[in-house]
């Protein structure tokens, strides 16, 4: 695989995950959440607003913008860290996560504004090529 490739992954996991959480931090009516690891994702989880669903849009549109990987794996990548977290938390609290089948599905879910910013981008990129 690519060395761009790679740095592209690295990038949508990071800046989707930052997608998810960065609103928590100034957001003063969400209700903080425990859990048994990584309480800051389930608080951004279980509060996500249009900030950051916002987010992803825009990362999913910052990523493809500068690099050839197709939006669909873009959108992946971008929920990626999520379902490793949940499987961490099985882990270490076996009580955790009981509805975990919904709670992928969900991620699956989120993973369309990142594919929605990704195609927009592919479509600009179009669209400046055409008018050269």
């Amino acid at each position: 695989m690519k060395t761009k490739r790679i740095i592209s992954f690295v990038t949508i996991a990071i800046l989707g995950m930052g997608s998810i959480v960065l609103p928590v931090f100034f957001l003063d009516d969400l209700k903080h959440y425990d859990s048994p690891l990584f309480s800051l994702i389930r608080t951004g989880i279980e509060g996500i607003s249009m900030y950051s669903l916002g987010f992803l849009i825009f990362s999913g549109f910052i990523v493809k913008l500068f690099s050839d990987v197709p939006s669909w794996k873009i959108g992946l990548m971008s929920m990626i860290l999520f379902p490793l977290a949940a499987i961490c938390e099985m882990i270490a609290d076996s009580s955790s996560h009981n509805m975990f089948p919904i709670e992928f599905i969900l991620y699956g879910f989120y993973t369309i504004p990142a594919i929605i910013g990704a195609y927009t981008a592919q479509l600009i990129k179009s669209l400046a090529i055409k008018k050269k």
